[in-house]
C-alpha cells in the first residue's frame, strides 16, 4: 500500500486526512482516510467519487477510522481494461477489503455503493458492525415512480449508439443528468472535481455501464439477480443495526422500495433526514453523520 497526493482535493476532508492507494488485482483503489479504530467505510455510486462524502467525513472526526473509497474506474482509482460490470466492481472491492484487512466495519452507502456494500456484507457477515443506507440501489424500480425526463434519458442511454453518443461522446450524462439530481445545482468548483476524472472520450467509455445497469421495470435481469443475492442476508441479519434515511423528494428510494425495505430488512430503522434528491451527501451531511453516530451507539460503540 502506498500513500500519494491525489487529484481529489484532500483538504476538503479535513487537515489530517490521508490519501492512499492500495494495489488490488491489476490496478489500485484510492481512498481518503482519517483516524483510527473500527473502520467506517463510505462507498459512492454513479458517477461520483469519494469527494461526495467530504462534508459527512469532517463531521465524524474522532468516531473511528474513516475510509472513503473511489470505486474502480472512478475518482483517483485505477482504470484497468475491464468491462465495468457489477461483478467487476465486486472483485476489485473484495480485493480492497482484503488488502486493508477490514473487520467490525460500519458501512455508509449510497447509490451503487449500497448494492456493492450490501453484497460484500452478505458474503462477510462476521465482519459487519452496522449499515447506513441513503438513496440506495436496492431493488428493481418501477419507471412509473421515476421522473419522466429521467426515464426518457434512460431509454436514450440504453439505445445502442445513441447511448454512447449521449454519455461518452457528448458527455451529457455528466454535464446534464448528474447536475439535475440535486436540490440546487452544485457550485462549479465542485462540479469540476466530479468532472475531472473523465476529461476524454476514451476515459468516459465505462460511465455508460452504471446507467445501463440500473434496474428499471425488471431490466436488466442481471442487475435484478445481483440484488437478489443479498436478500437472504438483509432478512436474517437481525444482529446488525441498519438505518435507512429518507429524503424529500428523494429519487431512487420510491414508496414501493421503502415498503419492501421495512418488510424485509432486519433490525432496520427508517428516519426522515430532510430535503434532498439523490446526491444527498451534498444536501444533508449532518443528518447522515448523526445517523452514523446513532448506528455506532446501537452497535455498542460508545465513543
Amino acid at each position: 500500500m502506498t500513500q500519494t497526493s491525489r487529484a481529489i482535493p484532500l483538504g476538503a476532508f479535513g487537515p489530517d486526512a490521508r490519501s492512499v492507494d492500495t494495489p488490488v488485482l491489476d490496478s489500485h483503489i484510492h481512498h481518503v482516510e482519517h483516524g483510527d479504530g473500527d473502520p467506517i467505510v463510505f462507498l459512492h455510486g454513479s458517477p461520483t467519487s469519494s469527494y461526495l462524502w467530504r462534508h459527512v467525513f469532517t463531521r465524524l472526526t474522532g468516531r473511528g477510522r474513516l475510509i472513503a473509497a473511489d470505486l474502480i474506474g472512478f475518482g483517483d482509482s485505477g482504470r484497468p481494461d475491464i468491462a465495468y460490470e457489477l461483478d467487476d466492481h465486486v472483485r476489485y472491492l473484495d480485493a480492497w477489503f482484503e488488502a486493508l484487512d477490514l473487520s467490525r466495519v460500519t458501512l455508509v452507502l449510497q447509490d451503487y455503493g449500497a448494492a456493492f456494500g450490501i453484497n460484500w456484507a452478505a458474503r462477510h457477515p462476521a465482519r459487519v458492525q452496522a449499515v447506513l443506507l441513503a438513496e440506495p440501489v436496492l431493488r428493481d424500480i418501477a419507471s412509473a415512480d421515476l421522473p419522466q425526463p429521467f426515464v426518457q434519458a434512460q431509454q436514450l442511454i440504453r439505445t445502442p449508439g445513441d447511448g454512447e453518443k449521449f454519455v461518452v461522446e457528448d458527455n451529457q450524462f455528466l454535464t446534464q443528468v448528474f447536475p439535475g439530481a440535486f436540490l440546487e445545482r452544485p457550485a462549479q468548483e465542485d462540479l469540476d472535481v466530479y468532472l475531472a476524472p473523465f476529461p476524454t472520450v476514451e476515459g468516459r467509455a465505462h460511465l455508460i455501464r452504471f446507467p445501463r445497469n440500473l434496474p428499471i421495470d425488471g431490466n436488466p435481469v442481471g442487475t435484478v439477480e445481483f440484488l437478489d443475492r443479498s436478500v437472504e442476508w438483509l432478512e436474517s441479519s437481525s444482529g446488525v443495526p441498519k438505518l435507512l434515511l429518507t429524503f424529500e423528494p428523494g429519487f431512487l428510494l420510491t414508496p414501493d422500495i421503502l415498503s419492501w425495505a421495512t418488510a424485509h430488512i432486519a433490525d432496520l430503522e427508517v428516519r426522515a433526514a430532510g430535503q434532498g434528491v439523490h446526491f444527498v451527501q451534498e444536501e444533508q451531511p449532518q443528518a447522515i453523520a448523526d445517523g452514523v453516530v446513532d448506528l455506532l451507539a446501537r452497535a455498542g460503540d460508545v465513543r
